[in-house]
């Protein structure tokens, strides 16, 4: 009889967990909060995420109800519905690939310096394209990519800057985005994926971090229009 209760709380328990799991694909599929890694993800690359259309099925992110978020080997994808999460399984690479040339579409021409990141030497016939999260990185040849690989938050570092110190040049509000003062001194400078946002202190920095959208469309507002 011990044996036999032994025997049935152990496979009770086995039920427990694989019922356990399933509901945990489940939450995920339906858009459930993530485990912390793949949050830290996606609130890094979902700036500068490029598609505004699910990469599976090519229809509109949103248009089908909430957006699905995805992290695959740490890379963020955007999906529009269950079944598409299901397509993409079949055949990650090919989805992150579209991806990957989508941001270097997107950021390559507004990539801020011509000098490689990791060496400082100029930019020439040997430049790589690499993309690192939803980022694109620039650098002047492959040696270069190993020593990237070995600091990416160093060369990650020097990009940012770069993009602060040329979008400052044309930047439109001399106003906080948040606070709506004037800035004064330097001011905090920060980005949002690969545009820069100003603000008055840093305090006004983190109350732009929970409406990005609300903000952002105000300083979409005072850019100048293009012909």
């Amino acid at each position: 009889m011990k044996l036999l209760s032994v025997s049935l709380v152990a496979l009770l328990l086995s039920g427990a967990a694989l019922a356990f799991q399933q509901g945990e694909v489940k939450a995920a599929q339906a858009g459930a909060p993530a485990a912390t890694a793949d949050a830290a993800v996606i609130a890094q690359q979902l700036p500068s995420y490029p598609l505004a259309k699910c990469p599976v099925s090519g229809e509109e992110l949103g248009g089908m109800g909430k957006v699905l978020d995805v992290v695959h080997e740490g890379h963020l994808v955007r999906l529009c519905c269950k079944a598409c999460v299901k397509e993409f399984q079949k055949d990650p690479a090919k989805t992150l690939k579209s991806i990957e040339e989508a941001v270097v579409a997107q950021q390559k021409p507004s990539f801020p310096t011509m000098k490689c990141p990791v060496s400082g030497e100029d930019m020439g016939a040997d430049t790589i394209d690499v993309v690192y999260g939803t980022r694109l990185v620039r650098l002047c040849c492959k040696g270069c990519k190993k020593g990237f690989e070995k600091d990416p938050a160093a060369t990650m570092a020097k990009i940012d800057a770069a993009l602060i110190a040329e979008q400052a040049k044309s930047y439109p509000l001399k106003t906080c985005l948040v606070s709506g003062e004037p800035i004064e001194g330097a001011g905090f400078d920060q980005l949002y994926g690969v545009r820069l946002t100003r603000f008055c202190c840093e305090k006004c920095g983190k109350e732009f971090q929970k409406d990005p959208a609300k903000y952002l469309a105000a300083l979409d507002k005072a850019a100048p229009k293009k012909n």
